[in-house]
């Protein structure tokens, strides 16, 4: 019987070590407006590679620990990204059963040779010894950026299709992919309609289930590809730039396919209606396109929880909706859920201004988005004799950086023998930055109000407020719905006093809080 015990034994030890072979997966996202200088800033390599990197942390297996986003940082943060992805690597090779891959993700300014953050740049080779020196079984590199596929050169990568592409599956794969946004010669667009750059836009709806052209709630790389490819293709064929065309090259080793995302188990889905030319979905809270769908791609989307809304487009004719994804919902759009909206679109190419869009469209965004806030601090008085009040500021705004506001503010104190109220109504506009979860905004208010003064000896009177003056924010945000703020504002009050036209300048700060509906 002791044979029975051995053979026994070496099963359970053969099918544990099964049980813990995984595909372990470490990412660095890099996104970065700025350039060397010689072309103008960006406007969505950053959001980008947020995008990616929610989606990679989603569905695409991407622990967030295993996750270094690096958004408008330079060479510095870079390469201690990459030392830390490194290290992470090393640590999951430790483990023989499991399988290590590395994915290195860039949008932004390319001159050909490297890869620019801002006065630093990254050359091509240094990007391909580092992937090589990871150790990592597996190493997939994306580049979006202008003249990208010159990064292929020096691999005999090719233009192409996907359908070219033999991957292997993930516990039996080894080698290096490489995905470009361009051709070395081409220069690679983006969108303002869509928020983002066309391949990385359509690459990322890939991911969540646009390209799952099996059904079989996988997405390969092979899947991805072919629908950034051919998405991308089209839908830069009409602009006045011209064509561009997604690169790749693939060294990789093995049979079957190498999964990128994994739909069968999302957070929320939803599910589009037939017979559509095209459909974006917007997560409302962050402002962003999270997907785009067309008519001959999976019609099921993979995202989070969260208030979204949909534009489908349908021969001449445009409809959206609103509604909130609830956690493990899938919401199925019907056509009867939609309401007209007018066509709209704009196109322009990375680092230029905005190209003129295509005939029938307009310069429409995703429109305006409202944020509530409300924050204490301390203001000065409108007499010269009461001094510093405590303050409440309350109002609504543009959850984007940049756009208008409406503002209300009250302080009160007093002191002996004297009390003042005071209350003003403001309008105002700021622009603003956002790098990753922190914000600040320079901005201007005017408005008006009243004084409300009781002085014991003569009693109570009103007093009319016109006010105006520049302010400053900061803000950090807690996520899609959250964010602490500090606001400052240096306002001139006009007002009379004495008998006298008189201007009061009033400083002001709060701390407080900001949500998004």
């Amino acid at each position: 019987m002791k044979w029975w015990a051995g053979l026994l034994a070496l099963a359970l030890t053969f099918f544990a070590a099964t049980a813990r072979a995984e595909t372990r997966r470490v990412a660095v996202v890099v996104g970065n407006n700025a350039g060397s200088g010689a072309q103008p800033a960006l406007r969505y390599a950053e959001t980008d590679a947020g995008k990616v990197a929610r989606v990679l942390m989603e569905l695409g297996g991407v622990d967030p620990a295993d996750l270094f986003l690096l958004q408008g940082r330079d060479q510095a943060a870079l390469r201690a990204a990459m030392n830390a992805a490194s290290a992470r690597v090393a640590a999951k090779l430790k483990n023989p059963a499991d399988r290590v891959m590395v994915i290195f993700y860039f949008s932004g300014h390319s001159d050909g040779q490297s890869l620019e953050q801002g006065p630093d740049r990254m050359g091509y080779s240094d990007v391909r010894q580092w992937l090589g020196s990871t150790g990592a079984h597996v190493r997939l590199t994306v580049i979006d950026a202008c003249k990208s596929g010159a990064f292929l050169k020096s691999k005999g990568g090719t233009p192409g299709p996907a359908f070219q592409i033999h991957l292997a599956d993930e516990l039996a794969t080894s080698g290096d992919a490489t995905l470009t946004s361009s051709a070395a010669d081409e220069v690679a667009l983006e969108s303002s309609e869509i928020g983002g750059s066309f391949f990385t836009h359509h690459f990322v709806s890939g991911l969540r289930g646009a390209a799952d052209a099996s059904g079989d709630g996988l997405v390969t790389l092979a899947e991805a590809y072919a629908y950034a490819f051919t998405r991308t293709l089209r839908t830069t064929s009409s602009t006045m730039v011209g064509a561009q065309h997604p690169s790749y090259d693939s060294r990789l080793s093995g049979q079957g396919e190498l999964v990128l995302s994994e739909l069968m188990r999302p957070l929320a889905t939803i599910e589009l209606p037939t017979e559509l030319d095209r459909a974006i979905v917007v997560h409302l809270a962050r402002d962003q396109v999270m997907a785009e769908v067309t008519s001959d791609a999976a019609r099921r989307l993979s995202l989070v929880p969260g208030r979204y809304s949909v534009r489908v487009w349908r021969k001449d004719q445009s409809a959206a909706a609103a509604f909130t994804l609830a956690a493990g919902e899938t919401r199925k759009v019907a056509w009867s859920d939609l309401a007209p909206v007018p066509m709209g679109a704009a196109v322009r190419s990375k680092g230029d201004e905005d190209a003129p869009p295509p005939a029938g469209t307009t310069n429409e965004g995703h429109g305006l988005q409202l944020a509530g806030f409300g924050a204490f601090g301390l203001q000065r008085g409108a007499s010269s004799d009461i001094g510093v009040l405590p303050s409440i500021r309350a109002g609504i705004r543009s959850s984007r950086p940049s756009g208008p506001s409406l503002a209300v503010m009250g302080a009160t104190g007093a002191r002996q023998g004297f009390d003042e109220s005071m209350a003003l109504g403001l309008v105002g506009y700021r622009v603003g930055v956002r790098r990753g979860a922190l914000q600040g905004s320079l901005g201007l208010e005017a408005g008006g109000g009243f004084a409300l003064q009781h002085v014991d000896s003569q009693g109570t009177r009103v007093t009319g407020i016109v006010a105006g003056g520049p302010t400053l924010g900061g803000a950090l945000h807690l996520g899609d719905s959250w964010a602490l703020l500090i606001d400052g504002s240096l306002l001139v009050l006009g007002l009379r006093r004495d008998g006298s036209t008189a201007a009061v300048v009033n400083p002001g700060a709060w701390l407080g809080v900001e949500w998004r509906p």
